[in-house]
């Protein structure tokens, strides 16, 4: 019987595509640089690279942060301070709130059953920020997010850090995400019960022994 309900957030309760496409625009005009289809396909070549490279332990998320717009203004040969424009990106980002299809319903829900929970790898600010635009944060009793809790999905202390702080035992909690290595992998290690939130109907390249898929947040529905 679960009593709480872990949520990822970005591309499970918010859309980080469009978040990430719209804030790169947003900055890029900011600081009056041209750019087109090819420049973005490049950018999220270097972003998926480097959250792959994370995802495995080989780097931080403050890395992932750091180096994505160092690594491609050194690729389109353009000389800009880097750090004002990643800043300025986060900032752009924190902005940004599309929702996931179904998720206010579903989260509107589920609070009225569960404790909820926000477990993420990204900046406390940042994801705080965005669910309160979006207007799901007074429904979240906590927020887990990875620069201030100390560790960073899928490293286990990351779970065990939230278990801790929640005061629900494992055998409580239902983690729901959308990254096989990052949510239901790391959840997995900990013997935590896992939703794998896959609404593009992706293999399961890694043969997880995943207790829920579904497809659409809404599904959440008939399974809690």
């Amino acid at each position: 019987m679960y009593k709480a309900i872990f949520f990822d957030i970005d591309d499970t309760l918010l859309n980080f595509s469009v978040a990430n496409r719209s804030a790169f625009i947003q900055s890029f005009a900011e600081f009056n640089l041209d750019h087109d289809d090819l420049t973005y396909s490049t950018y999220k070549e270097i972003n998926h690279h480097l959250w792959e490279k994370q995802k495995l332990g080989q780097i931080t998320v403050q890395d992932v942060i750091n180096n994505r717009f160092k690594e491609l203004f050194r690729a389109l040969n353009v000389e800009l301070n880097h750090d004002h424009f990643r800043d300025t990106f986060q900032g752009n980002l924190a902005k940004e709130h599309t929702l996931e299809a179904g998720a206010a319903e579903t989260i509107h829900y589920l609070s009225q059953k569960y404790k909820l929970f926000a477990a993420s790898n990204s900046i406390l600010s940042q994801q705080k920020a965005r669910l309160d635009l979006a207007g799901l944060l007074p429904h979240f009793s906590d927020l887990y997010i990875s620069d201030d809790i100390g560790f960073e999905k899928p490293d286990q202390r990351f779970f065990e850090t939230c278990l801790h702080r929640s005061q629900i035992a494992k055998e409580e909690v239902l983690f729901i995400g959308d990254s096989l290595e990052a949510d239901m992998q790391g959840a997995a290690s900990c013997q935590i019960s896992t939703c794998w939130y896959n609404p593009n109907n992706l293999p399961n390249k890694l043969q997880l022994n995943i207790t829920h898929t579904i497809q659409h947040l809404s599904d959440l529905a008939k399974i809690l």
